[in-house]
């Protein structure tokens, strides 16, 4: 009874020390507003649980929403997030105008050393103006998907070149064989691209200033080869996920195709439900007068913070900690943008059984050195361009290379629209 009397005679002061500390705790506990897309909400969540003085409010919002979201937020505001994550590259560059000026600039917060760590061209989607508005999670460079067993019973080799590339198409267009569409916006971008045409690249020193030259020859070279490749049948006409192309595949006629790096986990394996030990990989595609590739790429989500948030350097550190932690990347969806990351990551990649050999890790983190820098977050889409122009010409009996002009036209139309200047 004593003991306990003692106890009791000292609780009010317990309680009173216990009631400050608690209010200690809560006024110097920062409270951040974040809205994440399904996948990342468990990490998110593992940040709120190892970092005692933020707590995170998540809600989750579908990514075809977020820009919306943000913009009525910004209007009323009122629940402005603090942080998102973004799935588009264009969302940077549209969170960043006079009407919806959202985005923190980071350039001072995260350091070059880290920055420098990423892969390269990584961040050029965050990169607007000159200033760093977001990092990196993951990135979605083109390289070339194969079935080994049947390249093997082909008795064909992988190409490295385009012209490698069409020659092996017209010798398997006769078996009704397709490497790839010809008519999905972005494999049509990356062959473009990829021979160095210009469809929409901010100029260096030149704030929202855009090169736009679609007609050139390098346009024309990449163009003609898709036209001649959808003329016989070695590049399908209809889109990747269009029900004819993945009967295709599942028919034993698509020994090879272009596609980005999270294609073979989440397209090859169970949308064209090939078998396993039957996928590899191999490094882009280069035209024969260059020296190394240069692959576009096709997706790869950001994280972003508010510019007006109270509490900036906690952002950064929720933004630099989602993007970089080693731990948290390990278990990521897709390959992290971030190398001392991906190596973590990769090690799974490589000890999957699914693909046809080990190196599928190996050929991804290669391919990333040639990552094409003018993949950049803009104001208006150019895979949008793309269909209304080249896709709608080459599905209506005409040729992309006719279709060239109108591209031209079409993407100078919305860089103006859209307060670009154009050279």
């Amino acid at each position: 009874m004593t003991k306990l009397n003692a106890k009791l005679a000292l609780a009010p002061a317990a309680v009173a020390a216990a009631l400050m500390g608690s209010a200690a705790v809560a006024q110097d506990s920062v409270t951040l507003n974040v809205w994440s897309d399904t996948p990342r909400l468990v990490m998110f969540e593992d940040y709120d649980a190892k970092h005692d003085g933020v707590e995170l409010e998540i809600t989750t919002v579908a990514p075809a929403d977020l820009l919306a979201k943000i913009q009525l937020a910004l209007r009323s505001g009122t629940e402005v997030p603090d942080i998102v994550f973004m799935s588009s590259i264009d969302y940077m560059a549209q969170l960043t105008t006079r009407r919806s000026n959202y985005l923190l600039d980071l350039t001072d917060m995260i350091s070059t050393d880290l920055q420098d760590e990423y892969f390269p061209n990584a961040n050029s989607p965050c990169t607007l103006n000159g200033k760093l508005v977001c990092l990196r999670n993951d990135i979605a460079h083109m390289h070339v998907w194969y079935d080994k067993p049947l390249m093997e019973e082909l008795g064909e080799a992988v190409p490295a070149t385009w012209e490698e590339f069409e020659a092996l198409g017209e010798r398997l267009s006769s078996q009704g064989m397709s490497l790839g569409s010809g008519v999905e916006p972005f494999p049509v971008i990356n062959m473009l691209a990829s021979s160095g045409c210009e469809l929409a690249t901010p100029v260096a020193g030149k704030d929202d200033t855009l090169h736009i030259d679609a007609t050139s020859e390098l346009c024309v070279k990449a163009a003609g080869m898709i036209d001649r490749m959808l003329a016989n049948g070695s590049l399908a006409n209809v889109g990747p996920f269009d029900p004819a192309f993945v009967s295709l595949y599942k028919e034993g006629k698509v020994p090879l195709l272009v596609g980005p790096t999270w294609f073979g986990e989440y397209v090859i394996k169970p949308t064209y439900e090939a078998a396993a030990g039957t996928i590899a990989a191999a490094q882009p595609l280069r035209w024969e007068d260059q020296d190394q590739p240069l692959a576009w790429s096709w997706g790869g989500g950001t994280y972003g913070g508010w510019k007006d948030t109270a509490h900036p350097e906690e952002v950064a550190d929720v933004i630099r900690w989602m993007a970089t932690d080693i731990a948290n990347q390990t278990n990521a969806v897709t390959l992290p943008a971030h190398a001392p990351s991906a190596d973590a990551w990769g090690k799974a990649l490589i000890a999957d059984t699914y693909y046809g050999d080990d190196q599928v890790f190996a050929v991804e983190v290669q391919a990333a050195d040639y990552s094409d820098p003018r993949y950049v977050s803009l104001r208006f889409e150019v895979p949008a361009a793309i269909a209304k122009t080249l896709v709608a010409s080459a599905t209506s009996g005409s040729t992309m290379v006719d279709a060239l002009p109108a591209l031209q036209q079409e993407l100078v139309n919305q860089a103006n629209l859209n307060g670009y200047s154009v050279e």
